[in-house]
């Protein structure tokens, strides 16, 4: 990134440390990787309706937090204390699924999980609502892709390390691998918080007016925002079904202990491959473009990731799925971005991550009821079509006219 492409030193400070930041948050989330909880989760003796319940639990308490955001947005003299105070608060639970493996009786093991669950679901999406507005005030958007793109590839390199080796240290105990690896997570959260202080944040000072409840759900519903909300949903419902991949081919494959690390390394090494080919690919295709040929790949891909029973198979097919899916992470909020005047962004920002969690935990809880009627790949089909057909809206919206 050229020096004449940055508006001032703050704008090139800011930058510099959300790089920094990214490193360790990076190593943070990446460590508390779906697949990788859901692996440990079943080890611990949660099946397929512990399972659905974890994930229904962080869903509903993320769609809480975006509802807390879309009525009341903040000024910049919240938006850092809000931000930081959610990273930091986050390392519960990674700290709580440590001490989970530590013998505790099934009826405490499962509160403790999907209480921290819920929590941690709650301050996730303070922290994704809060970021998409802070974004505007730390950098252009015309930087937006190509700097996130960036921060995902060094939000990537830590935690590679990091698993490979307590994979290798601790090879001998898989509860240890794991605790060991949470206890780390923990710790990078509340690092991180400390890199978020340093933001020097741009624009007005005053948080806007709170707005109501009734307010809320018309703007929700009226033409304005209604058509450029549908794709928000209806990724939702691609993203259900994306949750019940891991344990969908755990019926089917069975990991050693060394194997499952794989389930962290392969989704971190795939944010790297991924953010380095969104960032060739934003060079030249517009966010559209992009958008709908990745989430086309991933609904392609998530049937055989089913039904596979041959191992080598499952994890180049699951590496490729992960790629895909990070460029279309990538790509989807870039476009939102660059395609949403100021006036609306307060609004969409929290109310699209809304949508997609409330459409995600009722078709998680849905689809965990139907599997256990029917088979895995049906699930994948219906909810990869819807998935593919949210692309399709996507493609159609983003015109990264800003």
């Amino acid at each position: 990134m050229n020096n004449r492409e940055y508006r001032d030193n703050r704008e090139r400070r800011n930058i510099a440390i959300f790089l920094l930041f990214s490193a360790v948050f990076g190593a943070a989330t990446n460590i508390c990787a779906e697949g990788y909880i859901q692996a440990y989760l079943i080890g611990l003796g949660f099946g397929t309706q512990g399972i659905r319940n974890y994930g229904i639990a962080v869903q509903a308490a993320s769609i809480a937090a975006y509802l807390l955001s879309a009525r009341r947005p903040s000024g910049i003299k919240e938006l850092k204390a809000i931000y930081a105070g959610a990273v930091l608060c986050a390392g519960i639970f990674p700290a709580a699924l440590a001490a989970a493996g530590r013998g505790m009786p099934s009826a405490a093991l499962h509160a403790t999980v999907l209480g921290a669950a819920a929590l941690y679901g709650f301050l996730t999406a303070i922290r994704a609502a809060t970021e998409f507005n802070m974004a505007p005030r730390l950098f252009a958007r015309r930087l937006y892709g190509s700097v996130t793109g960036k921060a995902s590839v060094i939000g990537g390199l830590v935690p590679v390390g990091i698993s490979l080796g307590a994979g290798l240290l601790l090879r001998r105990e898989r509860a240890g691998t794991y605790q060991f690896l949470f206890w780390v997570s923990a710790a990078a959260f509340l690092a991180s918080a400390l890199f978020v202080l340093l933001y020097r944040l741009e624009g007005d000072a005053q948080a806007p007016a709170r707005v109501s409840w009734p307010d809320v759900l018309r703007s929700a519903v009226s033409p304005r925002y209604a058509a450029r909300l549908l794709p928000h949903l209806l990724r939702g419902v691609g993203m259900a079904g994306m949750y019940y991949i891991v344990p969908s081919a755990l019926k089917n494959i069975s990991l050693s202990e060394g194997e499952s690390t794989l389930l962290i390394v392969i989704p971190v090494l795939s944010t790297i491959a991924g953010s380095f080919l969104y960032m060739l690919l934003s060079r030249r295709a517009k966010s559209g473009a992009i958008t709908f040929f990745s989430v086309l790949a991933c609904s392609l891909l998530m049937p055989p990731l089913s039904i596979l029973s041959n191992k080598a198979l499952f994890f180049i097919l699951y590496l490729l799925f992960f790629v895909s899916n990070i460029v279309s992470q990538l790509s989807i909020p870039t476009g939102v971005l660059r395609s949403t005047p100021d006036g609306e962004l307060a609004f969409i920002s929290p109310m699209r991550l809304l949508l997609m969690s409330a459409a995600s935990s009722l078709f998680i809880f849905l689809f965990g009821l139907c599997l256990q009627a029917v088979p895995p790949v049906y699930i994948m089909l219906l909810s990869g079509a819807v998935f593919a057909a949210c692309g399709a809206i996507y493609k159609n919206q983003f015109d990264d006219h800003l």
